[in-house]
Order: structure tokens, then C-alpha cells, then sequence
């Protein structure tokens, strides 16, 4: 804990003599409150500061119906014997996401704990049909109240970049760009509901397509994939596309 506070202190000593070169808004209390990832990751890294997520349900396969991620946030200060409130709001106005539609809204009441100068809040995102076709924006803020304040506004990172402190927001849709390592050839034209099908029927995943499948397993895929829906077809249980009327079908040099 010591560690962590200390690291906490030379972030903001570097944020503070910083300021006049990069134009930030600066704090003149010990009890400001932001969202952790605009000042360090978490886990610490070397990857850009950030005040943006973005998640995709596209590559975690048919059935996920949600996830689950973490929003950190961080207090500047020493702790505190008793737990400290602090407000965490939707911002409705700012998001095209909807609340119980998109994603299950946090409580707007949430808590320091005693001893701890940071907090971790569970987001649920939800799956939807709309998704597929568009991103949805869901943004939150930090309100200032009588433990905390949010004058730590936000950094001007470029004349097109500016690194918000107080104000956090999460991407999330469910648009699947054809995997990297598709080959028409052996799987022919792609369609969600094929990938979808090869996965489930082979034990593979989306993200393994994308990234690190060889030619030989999308030989395999495409090879077993035909010889299975020419047996559906020969048993009256044509397989089709999407739209209910294409038969699936895999590449031309596998059929």
C-alpha cells in the first residue's frame, strides 16, 4: 500500500510540473478523485494513458449473451478510518447507449473503502441484436461531492486529442469484420452465421480464426464444414444462410 501511494504521489508530482508544457488542468486539493486508466494503466504498462474502452462482442463467439468489465478508480491523498463516498453518474446526455437495454447501470452511490485509496466498479455489458450493425457510447463522470473534488479535469494532449480525468467512456458493439485469416477459398464467402457455425462444431474460437489459424486448419474447417452440410442436404436438413433462402456452402476447392 505504501508502494502503491507513493507511486500515486510522483504520477501527480509529474502531472503537476508538467502542466505548463502540455496545458493541463491542474488540483489544489490532496482529495481529488479520477478514473485511473487517463493517469496509469491498470496493470501498470507502457501503452498510451487512456480515457476511452472499446469492447466487441464480435469475437467471443454466438452464444455470449454479456461481459463483465472494470471501471478503476483512483483518489489522490492519504486514506481514510471510514469508508468515503463518491458519486459515479450515466451521463445520458453524452451516450447513445441505454441503460437496462445495452448495459445494467452501476450504482450512481459508490465507495473508498477504509484503508484504500481506489475502487473497482463491475460494468455488465449486454448483448443485443442492434449491436451488429452499430457502436453504442456510454460515458460516466466523476461528480465532485463533500470527500471529493474533480478539479483534475482534463489534459490537452494535441490541438485533436484532449485526456479527460473525470469523464470515462466505454464502446461497445458487436460489428465482425471477415477473420484475418479467412480464405474464401476453403470456407467461401464469409457470413457471421458460418464463422459462428465452425466454431461451435470445432471447437475453435473467432479470435483463433483472426489471429493464428494456418492454412491447414482452414483446409480442415472448410473440408469437414462441406462434407457436413452435404449430409444435412442428402438428409432433407439443407443448412441456409442468414436470409433462409442461400444453402451455406463452403469454398470451390472443397466441394
Amino acid at each position: 500500500m505504501k508502494l502503491f501511494k507513493l507511486f500515486i504521489s510522483i504520477v501527480f508530482l509529474v502531472g503537476f510540473f508538467s502542466c505548463k508544457k502540455d496545458t493541463i488542468m491542474t488540483y489544489n486539493s490532496e482529495n481529488s478523485i479520477y478514473f485511473a486508466p487517463a493517469v496509469f494503466n491498470m496493470p501498470l504498462s507502457i501503452s498510451p494513458l487512456v480515457d476511452t474502452t472499446a469492447v466487441s462482442f464480435a469475437f467471443s463467439g454466438g452464444t455470449a449473451k454479456d461481459s463483465v468489465i472494470q471501471l478503476f478508480i483512483v483518489v489522490t491523498g492519504p486514506s481514510a478510518t471510514v469508508d468515503r463516498e463518491y458519486k459515479l453518474v450515466f451521463d445520458k446526455d453524452s451516450s447513445t447507449a441505454i441503460a437496462g437495454t445495452h448495459f445494467i447501470e452501476p450504482n450512481a452511490t459508490q465507495y473508498i473503502k477504509a484503508g484504500k485509496v481506489r475502487d473497482t466498479v463491475n460494468l455488465k455489458l449486454l448483448r443485443t441484436p442492434d449491436m451488429v450493425n452499430n457502436n453504442f457510447k456510454i460515458v460516466f463522470r466523476l461528480i465532485e461531492n463533500d470527500y471529493f473534488n474533480t478539479n483534475m479535469l482534463y489534459k490537452i494532449i494535441s490541438s485533436t486529442r484532449t485526456l479527460y480525468y473525470t469523464r470515462y467512456t466505454v464502446n461497445v458493439n458487436d460489428i465482425l469484420a471477415t477473420p484475418k485469416r479467412w480464405l474464401d477459398a476453403y470456407l467461401g464467402t464469409f457470413t457471421r452465421k458460418k464463422l459462428f457455425m465452425i466454431c461451435d462444431m470445432l471447437n475453435t474460437t473467432p479470435a483463433y480464426i483472426d489471429t493464428q489459424a494456418s492454412v491447414g486448419d482452414i483446409l480442415f474447417y472448410g473440408q469437414y464444414m462441406q462434407r457436413y452440410l452435404n449430409q444435412m442436404d442428402k438428409d432433407g436438413k439443407t443448412i441456409y444462410e442468414e436470409d433462409g433462402i442461400t444453402p451455406m456452402k463452403m469454398g470451390s476447392l472443397v466441394q
